[in-house]
């Protein structure tokens, strides 16, 4: 988001304004509640929790405290007849061998890269965007492409994998995802630790978009020969969303660069992941994932205090490591268009003052849906609908683990509220004639139904529908294996589907392949809704694909 959208939002709410609507004058807003339930809500819901306080009692935990389920009894009318086995079988099937096939969180860590252990200095990977594989022999280098960008939002897919790979190590136990959870866990802590100045610098908890290290060259533990190659970003530049520019004394690793202005786009991915971190914490056996993911926790809930205690903005830094605040653009803060619209972007200051201070403080979003600020940046990008939405589901989730139930509960209702808006658009809706429309629907209704979304029938077989197709397309793909000699050598890139998969509307992005492993771990998951895939084949990676 960008500060053009002031301008867009001014005069799409003068126009919306000057409709005039039998709501006092104000705008009728699809799915708007004015903060309060709707008949949708209602019709949409049958909330049975009365006697919560009892129900909360007998709730299963961890022994460290943490919820095992969801703490309230939340049905939708006639959800439709359950999914036959056999299609459920079929789905499962497809799905878990694709992975098997890709040996995908392996894959993961071949193709990703930050800094190598071997370099002596601390480990972690990243999902850079803006890359290039180079094959050369039985050798494969990760160029970061000056002339492809400088991947500004490559916390978006890092996180993703992340929710999808705690999920599945945590399910399954198995050593693959358990490596992706530890590199790309301490990638949090790399972004923050990264962007301290020297040794004088007393903030360690801001956030760079990323870090840029030294280049290396080393040997997989499956003896392929890797090299990263960052010399083509070794070099300043400002811009009006990011700056990059050298720390030559930073206390980690020395001498990098680094791209400031972190933001907000890719902070729902990280509160997300924050959401899911002390289950890690408490139920892993490897110490040095429950260090990692401790360290980042930590550093996250002092990156969401410092949103909170500087006025609901995010602070980055300057080339001379000073904190500073981004001037003229809304990208760093949640209150650009409170004047205007009270209760925009309330779902992020939520989520925020839960992270921060496990408290709501005065945040109030009620169902979390219907603001018109959501309505006019929809309208204004349509990448704007990813942002809210995964804000929305990140109140929710720490909402969830943090033990609001009612906060919760709400949020929840107006989850389902906001989802059967998109399914069934009234004509004004923004976003739904996007190509990407059906498979976006999608990837959300299963990332919601980690979090408590009762999924109806209909709702299940989009899923499976989407996610089939994708699996088929991608069964194909000619380069899952860089290092094999069937791939000539030469130059792939991550843009054109080179590297993996090209993006393309139909499909679901690779780095969105593996939600069913965090829905089958969900603590979350509700009864009451349809099943779709056979988790208990899901979770014994020895059966994916039978």
């Amino acid at each position: 988001m960008q500060k053009t959208l002031l301008v867009t939002t001014i005069a799409l709410l003068s126009a919306y304004m000057a409709c005039g609507t039998g709501n006092g004058g104000a705008p009728d807003i699809p799915g708007d509640s004015g903060g309060q339930d709707t008949g949708i809500v209602e019709d949409a819901t049958k909330d049975t929790t009365d006697g919560l306080e009892a129900v909360e009692d007998a709730l299963p935990t961890t022994p460290g405290g943490l919820p095992l389920s969801l703490p309230f009894v939340l049905t939708r009318p006639d959800p439709g007849e359950p999914l036959p086995d056999a299609e459920i079988a079929d789905f499962t099937a497809r799905m878990t061998g694709l992975w098997k096939q890709i040996d995908f969180f392996t894959w993961v860590y071949e193709t990703t890269h930050g800094t190598d252990a071997s370099t002596g200095m601390p480990d972690y990977l990243i999902w850079w965007h803006d890359v290039v594989a180079v094959k050369e022999g039985d050798k494969v280098t990760f160029r970061n492409s000056a002339k492809d960008g400088g991947s500004h939002n490559n916390a978006e897919p890092t996180m993703l994998v992340l929710a999808q790979a705690i999920g599945g190590y945590l399910l399954t136990g198995d050593p693959a995802m358990g490596r992706v959870v530890e590199q790309f866990t301490k990638s949090i802590t790399a972004v923050m630790k990264g962007f301290v100045y020297d040794e004088n610098d007393p903030i360690q908890h801001l956030m760079a978009r990323n870090i840029i290290t030294i280049n290396q060259e080393f040997v997989l533990p499956s003896g392929k020969k890797k090299a990263v190659d960052y010399s083509e970003w070794y070099f300043s530049y400002e811009g009006w969303n990011a700056d990059r520019f050298e720390y030559k004394h930073n206390p980690v690793w020395g001498d990098v660069w680094v791209t400031n202005k972190r933001s907000k786009d890719d902070v729902p991915y990280f509160y997300r992941v924050a959401a899911w971190l002390p289950y890690l914490i408490e139920l892993t056996d490897d110490e040095t994932i429950r260090g990692a993911a401790q360290e980042a926790l930590d550093l996250l809930e002092q990156f969401a205090r410092d949103i909170v205690d500087h006025g609901w903005q995010i602070r980055t830094k300057d080339k001379d490591g000073n904190a500073v605040f981004v001037e003229g653009q809304d990208l760093d803060d949640f209150v650009t268009y409170t004047d205007l619209i009270p209760d925009a972007e309330c779902d992020p200051r939520l989520a925020t003052a839960l992270l921060g201070y496990d408290d709501p403080l005065d945040q109030d979003c009620g169902n979390g849906q219907g603001s018109l600020y959501d309505t006019v940046a929809e309208a204004g990008h349509y990448f704007n609908h990813d942002i809210i939405d995964q804000f929305h589901m990140a109140a929710l989730a720490l909402a969830l683990t943090r033990g609001k139930t009612d906060v919760a509960k709400e949020l929840l209702k107006g989850l389902i509220i906001r989802i059967e808006r998109y399914r069934n658009p009234s004509a004004d809706e923004p976003g739904q004639e996007d190509e990407n429309w059906e498979k976006d629907i999608a990837r959300l209704l299963l990332m919601a139904a980690s979090l408590g979304y009762p999924l109806n029938n209909d709702e299940a077989r989009q899923i499976q529908k989407v996610y089939l197709r994708t699996v088929e397309a991608y069964e194909d793909f000619p380069r899952w294996d860089l290092w094999d000699k069937s791939v000539p050598d030469g130059e792939y890139s991550f843009r054109d589907g080179g590297m993996y998969p090209k993006h393309q509307p139909q499909y679901i992005r690779i780095e969105d392949i593996a939600f069913v492993l965090e829905y089958c771990w969900s603590p979350f998951k509700n009864p009451a809704g349809i099943q779709f895939v056979d988790c208990e084949l899901v979770k014994d990676p020895k059966h994916w694909g039978g």
